[in-house]
């Protein structure tokens, strides 16, 4: 599988994501496209073992829903 490059598009959704979600980590991953959430308080911990520590969807706008019915915003 190829890597898909960054675009300003997917930087400026990433960029919207962190201000509006401030305390979780916005991650977008260039070879497969998916978008990745992660309470920032927890990145020390198991996160496997943590319901609710990290969300993950196709789009942005995906993360962005997950993150406002599942998250509260910023927890």
């Amino acid at each position: 599988m190829g890597t898909v490059p960054p675009s300003a598009d997917a930087d400026a959704e990433k960029a919207a994501l962190r201000a509006e979600f401030g305390e979780w980590s916005i991650i977008h991953t260039t070879d497969t496209g998916r978008w990745w959430a992660t309470r920032v308080t927890l990145v020390s911990e198991d996160l496997s073992r943590v319901e609710g520590a990290t969300f993950d969807a196709d789009t942005a706008e995906g993360l962005r829903d997950l993150l406002r019915e599942h998250a509260g915003g910023s927890l």
